[in-house]
């Protein structure tokens, strides 16, 4: 077997200086998406919010690329004055368009009326920067998909083709909704089915009958092939 040289992920591309020794900031290599021709991309993030703002999003939307703490926009407030933002995540999707988020508890986020003054940075907003600024806060999702994003974020690190084609066989041969337990026992893959499943879901090769985390008993069904 050919020996696997390890590689270092490419440096983040925060335009911040983040410390990676405060302990207030959470530093995860990620490997949900893979730009840079396939390399692993160091993301900083500065709060578990930001982390779980990415993790969601890269599960449910086509995420190409993301680059945290992008270059600051220059902007003026509702009282004339000149201000600059930095944003927390600047994603690009697979079609192209790029959205720009910030990422804050709800909470805090009424309390500085952060919508309104969102709405000015997003006027002032260069056409290649991004086609829209969007708030997000942790009410925009439930904590049983922000767990389910962290654990696809962490399968999607590595592939596996054989496993999957196994589980996207046995996905186009279900009948009636099969727990993962059991769809694991068929696959006789041992571990190697778990993650493949999981991915397989978001992908829409598996359907789940309804919505929670997904864990050995869920339910579920073939989906799209």
């Amino acid at each position: 077997m050919e020996k696997e040289i390890f590689k270092a992920p490419l440096d983040s591309r925060s335009t911040c200086n983040l410390s990676e020794r405060s302990r207030g900031r959470t530093y995860v290599e990620t490997g949900a998406f893979r730009p840079h021709g396939g390399e692993s991309q160091k993301v900083v993030f500065d709060s578990l919010g930001e982390f779980d703002a990415f993790t969601t999003t890269s599960a449910l939307y086509p995420v190409a690329d993301m680059v945290e703490q992008p270059p600051a926009i220059e902007y003026i407030d509702a009282d004339g004055r000149k201000r600059s933002k930095r944003v927390d995540q600047l994603y690009t999707f697979a079609d192209g368009s790029k959205y720009a988020a910030e990422i804050k508890p709800a909470a805090r986020a009424r309390a500085q009326n952060l919508e309104e003054q969102l709405g000015y940075v997003a006027a002032a907003m260069p056409d290649d920067f991004a086609d829209n600024l969007v708030l997000i806060t942790e009410e925009n999702y439930d904590q049983w998909e922000a767990l389910n994003a962290r654990r696809l974020f962490a399968y999607r690190r590595e592939d596996d083709p054989e496993a999957a084609a196994i589980i996207a066989e046995l996905a186009a041969e279900i009948d009636l909704p099969v727990t993962i337990r059991e769809l694991i026992a068929r696959a006789a893959i041992g571990g190697r089915a778990w993650p493949e499943i999981f991915k397989a879901i978001y992908a829409g090769v598996l359907r789940p009958i309804q919505d929670g985390v997904i864990d050995l008993d869920m339910l579920v069904e073939g989906g799209v092939q």
